[in-house]
């Protein structure tokens, strides 16, 4: 399949070794597609906050460290979930093919975010991408935690670091590295139990002023 004129627009400010692998992808998958979305801008990043659509100011989309990809049947977009498994394991050939680690939103536990591939943050920090030249500054942690009001698995950051501190105060064996994973998950949902609330690994505000408050260690 061959990118569009307006998808290779939406590449523009995308790192390179990105960029590499979605045009190898294009060259091999079985589902064509499209790019939905390249690099974000802060003023574009608080929209789909407020919207409801994205929950972090961090996002790797800001400093061009990701893309989300659209499922195209003929001329039309396709949402159904196969079809991006199919468009996952296209660009995984190309990242192997390229030696570029990539990240699928498909394989985060607990959160399905099909169109969506990044750079990993310890491979690729946020300063190294050479295509930007007016890169937004890095948000301040207490920004990002008046705009977002939750932290799932998946985010990553200051406030996912602040949590985990949290968590490692109150007993539970964590590294804080600023990943929400699987295990920082588990802690949350243990925490969540003992404190008699819904155990759903969701961080947000009835949880976050629990784990703020002063209390015993477990």
């Amino acid at each position: 399949m061959i990118l569009t004129a307006r998808s290779l627009k939406r590449l523009d400010g995308v790192h390179p070794d990105l960029v590499r692998v979605v045009d190898h992808a294009a060259g091999i998958t079985t589902q064509p597609f499209q790019v939905i979305e390249g690099r974000r801008s802060l003023a574009r990043q608080r929209q789909l906050i407020k919207s409801g659509a994205s929950k972090t100011l961090n996002s790797r989309h800001l400093s061009g460290h990701a893309v989300d990809l659209m499922a195209m049947i003929g001329s039309r977009v396709s949402w159904e979930v196969p079809l991006y498994y199919r468009i996952a394991d296209a660009m995984k050939a190309a990242a192997d093919a390229l030696n570029v680690p990539i990240e699928w939103g498909g394989d985060w536990p607990g959160f399905f975010d099909g169109p969506h591939f990044q750079l990993p943050w310890g491979a690729y920090p946020r300063t190294d991408n050479p295509a930007l030249t007016d890169m937004p500054a890095a948000v301040p942690d207490r920004a990002e935690a008046r705009a977002s009001s939750r932290l799932v698995i998946g985010d990553q950051g200051e406030a996912v670091r602040t949590l985990q501190d949290r968590l490692v105060r109150r007993g539970y064996a964590l590294v804080p590295d600023g990943d929400f994973g699987p295990k920082t998950r588990a802690a949350v949902q243990a925490f969540q139990a003992s404190a008699g609330i819904t155990a759903d690994g969701i961080v947000g505000p009835i949880t976050g002023r629990l784990l703020a408050a002063r209390g015993p260690r477990r």
